[in-house]
């Protein structure tokens, strides 16, 4: 049999390399984790600047689509108000009997007021 002290020291020795095997593998582990960390940090980066250039490329054919429909919509009140104006001049009486027209069928469309009892 072994003296206890030998035996003892046999223990420390085990125990002094099991934990430098357990610390080892913990910075080995640490260090694959902040590796996943980062290439997902880096992934999700480009991800977001992918999305950031198609946000931007929508907003700007959004603003095209917007002005066009406002050139479209000038150009439409021009015409309405070219037209109103020739009727206006060739057939006056016509352009108030459609007035009135209107605002007969505007005034039948408002609610009728309360009756207080």
């Amino acid at each position: 049999m072994k003296p206890l002290s030998e035996t003892a020291r046999d223990t420390r020795a085990k125990a002094s390399e099991l934990a430098e095997k357990t610390a080892e593998n913990a910075r080995a582990t640490a260090e694959a984790a902040k590796a996943r960390i980062q290439d997902g940090y880096g992934r999700a980066r480009a991800v977001t600047g992918d999305l950031a250039a198609k946000a931007g490329e929508q907003a700007e054919v959004a603003r095209e689509a917007a002005g066009q429909a406002l050139e479209k919509g000038k150009a439409q009140a021009k015409r309405a108000n070219s037209k109103l104006k020739t009727i206006a001049e060739k057939q006056p009486m016509a352009l108030v009997a459609g007035a009135v027209a209107i605002g007969a069928l505007l005034g039948s469309l408002l609610p009728k007021g309360r009756n207080d009892d």
